[in-house]
């Protein structure tokens, strides 16, 4: 019988990047069409495919849309039909940039990585004096359980959802969408992503 595989918590830009790159590259496109498309520089998708820069998840999505693929095929894979992630493990990934100093938003990622997961779990701890969420969008279905705390799910059609401890909101994800904490006190939550794979 052989044991799940465990989550590391390292940010692995690197290999983030040596994966776009072979995407990129495979569809044939130059670094300034990827960075087009994506909503990046081009001096970015450099940064990134040489190793020398991480990526924020509303990027991350915004790459894989670009590259025609699903985030998690831009992931390190973890390997195996299970992943058990400990109290405090995973990898971290940037949810929004630093802004005037305040430190980035950050989610631990909960579940397998790799080409064909079709499933993204991500825990959330998100202080008040946190850099404010940058806007998601990617194909599929999210899912938000809020454990403690209280956040608005604000959607670019100016629509939004109140959300409190206990509350939960189940969207489509191809509608920008981001997370406005309310009130000053910690909000811990639980995102669940589906990814819509394509023909």
């Amino acid at each position: 019988m052989t044991a799940p595989a465990t989550a590391t918590p390292d940010e692995p830009g690197a290999l983030v990047g040596a994966a776009v790159r072979a995407r990129r590259a495979a569809a044939g496109l130059s670094v300034a069409e990827l960075a087009r498309r994506a909503q990046v520089s081009g001096p970015f998708v450099s940064q990134l495919e040489g190793g020398r820069s991480s990526v924020s998840i509303p990027v991350l999505y915004r790459l894989a849309s670009a590259l025609g693929c699903a985030a998690n095929d831009l992931l390190p894979p973890v390997r195996g039909p299970r992943l058990a992630t400990r109290s405090g493990e995973g990898p971290r990934y940037r949810v929004s940039d630093d802004d005037g100093g305040r430190p980035p938003q950050r989610s631990r990622l909960l579940t397998r990585t790799g080409e064909g997961v079709l499933l993204e779990a991500h825990h959330y701890v998100v202080d008040p004096g946190d850099a404010e969420q940058g806007w998601f969008a990617q194909p599929g279905e999210v899912f938000v359980h809020v454990l403690r705390g209280a956040l608005a799910v604000e959607f670019s059609d100016g629509s939004s959802t109140e959300l409190g401890a206990g509350d939960s909101l189940h969207h489509e994800g191809e509608v920008p969408h981001r997370w406005v904490l309310r009130g000053d006190e910690t909000v811990e939550a639980l995102a669940v992503v589906t990814a819509a794979r394509r023909p």
